[in-house]
């Protein structure tokens, strides 16, 4: 071998030891594995967990932001890697019990109390989830009273049993609760009366509570009668006479009488009381006068300290938890951030699907208009966004109920895409 081949050898063995910055970069990439988190109801969430803490993850499922999931819902976690997850006083994590004692102090004979907004459409941003998540942090907080601020105009029927079920079996038992109405309507009225303290906010309203079907069309038969006996059960849940939602459910006549010595107030599911609510020829919907005039409400409040000093007649001197947060006229506590941020990502995910969706239904139709032999890329893509779809309704049920992605429908899109590469 001449001096210039060995030269040259010598130069390309160096070559392949000297790594690009390209190659480089790329063997510092850490490209994360899949974990399965198995859930109660019976989901499969698939996706990188990039962190834990005390029970709580956070996953990564590649389409928004992170998901956060409570122990509470999990079943059972599938891990791709044993090797251990980021944790961080960052998140939504349960403190341990010298932490708790570190951030708030009892003091006796102070109620400490949070505020919690119920807004949205009932069963998006407005459900049981968050709320479920919330309780662990009301209780690392310290809560003994929480207020449930609605603002609702109604909206997934199917969510109101589940909500009813967690402020009656899983909040009363831990706290003490009460309503403070914006504007409770549909389902978020049916949801409320839960709650046997209710006040009312100057314009505050509740009621309207037709239950709707397809192309609003107004449930009749026995699917109204499910619904009256549903309601009768949960207004006995917040002591509330079942004909005041009967009257807000179908056109039926209320009256009520009440005795000034006493207070106490007998409803009539006619006109015969002396103070005519519902004359029956619509259905009812409550005002704060109404409300409070009939015992339906405890007393009107327009400000957090209106409502304080309502409430301090009954459960003495109250400190509101969390903290102050400009544009927001009370403390903010961690519950509340919780329902913030889960309603912010709720809009997201709300908001991107109708985009995935679009685009899905884009490249599906240029694969329909061109030869068997060029649809390869249209179709990748297609399956691509649907995939994408499916993980974004595994994330939220309700969001692909209200688009009709049902099983059914994700089941015939994948044939259609596998009829036409057959061509």
């Amino acid at each position: 071998m001449t001096l210039r081949n060995r030269i040259a050898t010598l130069a390309i063995a160096l070559a392949m030891l000297v790594a690009t910055p390209r190659a480089m970069a790329a063997a510092t990439l850490y490209e994360p594995e899949q974990d399965i988190v198995k859930l109660k109801d019976g989901r499969e969430l698939k996706g990188t967990i990039v962190k834990e803490q005390n029970g709580y993850i956070w996953l990564d499922l590649g389409v928004g932001p992170e998901m956060f999931i409570s122990p509470a819902d999990i079943e059972e976690i599938v891990r791709d890697s044993d090797e251990p997850i980021p944790s961080g006083d960052e998140g939504f994590a349960v403190k341990t019990e010298d932490e708790k004692e570190k951030s708030w102090e009892r003091v006796p004979g102070v109620t400490r109390a949070a505020i919690i907004t119920a807004e949205g459409m009932v069963g998006m941003q407005f459900a049981a989830k968050p709320l479920r998540e919330a309780i662990p942090l009301l209780e690392e907080e310290g809560v003994d009273l929480v207020v449930f601020k609605v603002n609702s105009g109604g909206g997934l029927g199917l969510e109101i049993q589940r909500l009813s079920d967690l402020l009656q079996n899983e909040y009363k038992p831990k706290f003490q609760i009460v309503g403070w109405i914006e504007s409770a309507i549909s389902a978020a009225a049916m949801t409320a009366i839960t709650i046997e303290e209710l006040y009312f906010m100057p314009k505050g309203n509740f009621g309207a509570c037709t239950g709707w079907s397809g192309q609003l069309v107004a449930v009749e038969g026995r699917g109204l009668e499910e619904y009256l006996y549903k309601m009768e059960q949960i207004s006995a849940r917040g002591n509330k006479d079942p004909q005041i939602m009967k009257s807000m459910q179908i056109n039926i006549p209320l009256s009520y009488d009440l005795d000034e010595a006493t207070g106490e107030v007998k409803f009539y599911q006619d006109t015969t009381g002396e103070h005519i609510l519902n004359k029956g020829d619509y259905i009812l919907t409550l005002d704060a006068i109404q409300a409070e005039e009939s015992k339906f409400s405890a007393g009107t409040a327009s400000t957090v300290q209106e409502l304080q000093a309502l409430l301090e007649k009954s459960v003495g001197e109250i400190v509101w938890v969390g903290e102050e947060v400009e544009g927001i006229p009370y403390p903010v506590s961690l519950a509340e951030k919780h329902q913030r941020e889960y309603r912010e990502e709720v809009d997201y995910q709300d908001t991107r699907l109708g985009e995935v969706i679009t685009k899905y239904r884009m490249e599906l139709g240029n694969a329909q208009s061109v030869g068997v032999n060029q649809r390869g890329g249209f179709l990748k893509r297609a399956e691509s966004y649907l995939a994408r779809i499916k993980r974004m309704v595994d994330i939220n049920p309700n969001l692909g109920l209200m688009q009709n992605l049902t099983d059914d429908w994700f089941r015939q899109q994948e044939e259609i895409i596998r009829n036409l590469r057959r061509g």
